[in-house]
Parts: structure tokens; C-alpha cells; sequence
């Protein structure tokens, strides 16, 4: 594997309402470190090491996660980029962070700068969007602070450092307003989320039936501006990759696709763990019994669990197997296939959705393909018809 997701921190400093690990079934994070120990963390350095020289491996992704990982001090993180960095030698570490901004000031600009540390920002919108659901722990709005960072990230040194946006889509925000206000900071990348429900968490929106579309149509409505840009600056991770499926890719992000996982997580104690956004479905979930004092990363591979994730095919249900889109959407992210009744043997809770997106996008880029060819045939035939007109006059001159 090539990426490592490290919560150096189990705390956040905001109270976001569709979190997974803090307003979940699994409360796991109560009983874990408040930050990860330097001791783990040279441990983990050591972990990283011997899984990059086993598989050759000349670069890997390190991203700190949290919680949120800023609450740890600036100071606290890069003790624990060097001590990850000194321990992992022979590999290059390429170390990213996810914040939810709070605490991004200038000092934590520095940081990143004089250790490259890609940074993604967690905001779902302009004031109204983001304060529906991530507002601190006494229920006040964190626009302010975010928009600070915002504009630390999206101007001058900070765009070296600046990956783009993460966000959870809310079906009852205007799709058209959301991606104004964030294509207006010019990010490299936008991510758009679903939220995190299932068969027994129904995503808001899909409470009475799960065949309506109101996340694809919120997509859909962003998608029909994005694509039309010229130049296209920016990158919406969810269109890229099915477009980039669509073509015959075999790689893309998690969501997407059949291809196995590429990351682990690792808790603060050094717990080394599946996707943590698994929490979502029971406790326990995402808990493979391995740490890093005493596994190294590639006992993952051995986990019941793991194996499923990775035989991508074979986990899928047999409704999803016979359908034409599965290529694409993989059977929806896991996670969004849980059910009490039958575990993950289901297609995902926003299957409806992934068809008309898929569908939409296909039938999109099959038209601008077709009329591009067209374009190119008539230039094409328009060409041949001068040359020949040239040819002619050229011989009847000859002839004179």
C-alpha cells in the first residue's frame, strides 16, 4: 500500500453533526490517546519503513488525520513528521493533512511550508451551507475561522501548499451556490461527499425511498457547469473518475471502481485499522486486531475483513454483479452497503443515484465525443476538398 492514514489526534475542536466517529454507533474514540505518542510514532516510522522496502516502494502518502490534527500543536507535528521521517529513511515520505481550518494561522502555514505538507480543507460551503452542521461544541458558527484559513490556503505562498476542498453535500443547499462560492478560491480539487448512511441510517433525503435521486441531481447540477469550463482548473475528484472508468481506467479513487484498497489507518495508540469510516456501520467495524508494536502492515492482507475489501468482485451482491454500471461504481463505497439484515450484501443504499449520475455523465461525454468527431470529419473533408481545389488549378496552370 502506498498511503497511510494516521489519526495523530482522537479530539476535534468541532462538533460537525454527520461525523462518523464522534455521532456514530462506534464510540471507540473515547478510549483512544489524545494524541499519538512520539514512541508510536517512531514505531510507526519503523512500520512504514519495512513495508516500503518489502514492496519497493520509492514513495509513500502519509496524511494527518485527526480528530483534528492542528489541536495537537504546531510544534507536537513536526516532532512527529521528523520522528515518522528519521525512522522511514529509505522511502520518502510525502506528508498531507486534513483540517478543519480552526486553528490554521500563520505559524501552521510555516509548518507545512518547510515540509511540504499538502493540506485539504474541510468546508461544505458559503456561511449558511457549512454552519448547518459544523458548528463548535457550543453550537456557534465556524465560518469565520474557516474563511481565515481559506484565505491563508488560497493566496500567495499558501497555493503551494493547498490541495483543495473536502465537502459533504447537503441535498437541501443550492448545488449552484455551494460550488460558486468554492470555485471562487480557485482549489486544485474538489471533493464531494456522500454522507455516511446505509440500510439503517438513511441519508436525509432518502428516508421514505431509497429509488429517488436527490444527491445525483445536486451532482448533476454542478456537473453541468464544471464540465462546460474551458480551461478546466479544476478537478472534482467524483466526475473525474467515473469519466476516467467510463474510458476503461482501472484505477480511481476508494468510492469508485473495482480496484483493491490502497491505504491503512492508524488509531493514536497505534492500532492499525480498515477504513475508520466503517464506523458508521457497528462498533467494532473497522477493528482488525493489529497494532503496530506488534504487526506490520502487510498482516492486514491476512484480515477476513481486508480480504473482502480487496476481492472487490467477490463482495459484491448478486444484484450488483448483473449490473451494467458496476465497472464504474463498484458496487457503491462500502460502507453505504451496510444493512443489519445482510451485512454488506447489498447494492449501496445510493445505488439510484449512482445510476443516473453515471448515466448522465456518459451520455454527456458520449455527445461531445460524437459531435468533436463530427467537427473533426467535416474539417477533415473540408481540407481534402481546398487541397484538391489547389491540385486543380495548380495542374491547370501547369497546362497554360
Amino acid at each position: 500500500m502506498h498511503s497511510f492514514i494516521c489519526k495523530v489526534t482522537s479530539r476535534c475542536n468541532i462538533d460537525c453533526n454527520y461525523c462518523y466517529i464522534y455521532h456514530h454507533i462506534d464510540q471507540s474514540w473515547r478510549q483512544q490517546p489524545f494524541k499519538m505518542h512520539l514512541d508510536t510514532a517512531a514505531q510507526l516510522g519503523r512500520r512504514i519503513s519495512e513495508h516500503a522496502s518489502n514492496h519497493g516502494l520509492c514513495s509513500v502518502q502519509v496524511v494527518m488525520h485527526g480528530g483534528e490534527p492542528l489541536i495537537g500543536g504546531v510544534d507536537y507535528l513536526r516532532q512527529w513528521c521528523e520522528t515518522i521521517q528519521v525512522r522511514a529513511r529509505n522511502t520518502t515520505v510525502d506528508f498531507r493533512m486534513q483540517t478543519n481550518g480552526i486553528l490554521f494561522d500563520d505559524c501552521a502555514l510555516q509548518f507545512c511550508l518547510d515540509w511540504g505538507v499538502q493540506v485539504g480543507l474541510s468546508m461544505d460551503g458559503p456561511r449558511k451551507v457549512n454552519d448547518m452542521h459544523r458548528l463548535d461544541h457550543k453550537g456557534r458558527s465556524t465560518f469565520d475561522s474557516v474563511e481565515r484559513a481559506l484565505n491563508l490556503l488560497s493566496q500567495g505562498k499558501g497555493r503551494k501548499i493547498w490541495s483543495g476542498f473536502l465537502s459533504v453535500i447537503d441535498v437541501h443547499s443550492d448545488a449552484r451556490e455551494v460550488y460558486s462560492y468554492l470555485r471562487g478560491f480557485r482549489p486544485r480539487l474538489i471533493e464531494l461527499l456522500l454522507p455516511l448512511g446505509h440500510y439503517d441510517l438513511r441519508p436525509c433525503g432518502k428516508e421514505l425511498t431509497l429509488e429517488n435521486t436527490p444527491y445525483a441531481d445536486w451532482m448533476l447540477t454542478i456537473f453541468e457547469e464544471w464540465y462546460k469550463e474551458r480551461p478546466q482548473t479544476i478537478m472534482i475528484r467524483r466526475f473525474r473518475d467515473v469519466i476516467a472508468l467510463l474510458a476503461g481506467a482501472y484505477d480511481a479513487s476508494e468510492e469508485w471502481g473495482l480496484q483493491p484498497v490502497d491505504f491503512a489507518v492508524v488509531e493514536t495508540n497505534g492500532d492499525i485499522e480498515a477504513v475508520d469510516s466503517l464506523k458508521s456501520t457497528y462498533a467494532g467495524a473497522n477493528r482488525l486486531g493489529l497494532n503496530v508494536f506488534s504487526h506490520g502492515f502487510d498482516d492486514m492482507f491476512k484480515s477476513p475483513l481486508v480480504i473482502e475489501r480487496q476481492a472487490r468482485w467477490d463482495s459484491l451482491c448478486n444484484t450488483c454483479r448483473a449490473c451494467p454500471f458496476v465497472k464504474v461504481c463498484g458496487g457503491g463505497y462500502f460502507p453505504h452497503r451496510y444493512s443489519r439484515a445482510r451485512g454488506f450484501q447489498n447494492p449501496s443504499v445510493y445505488c439510484a443515484d449512482l445510476k443516473k449520475l453515471i448515466s448522465t455523465i456518459h451520455a454527456t461525454v458520449q455527445e461531445d465525443i460524437s459531435k468533436h468527431s463530427q467537427r473533426s470529419n467535416l474539417g477533415a473533408a473540408l481540407g481534402a476538398n481546398k487541397e484538391g481545389e489547389s491540385r486543380s488549378q495548380f495542374s491547370a496552370n501547369d497546362t497554360r
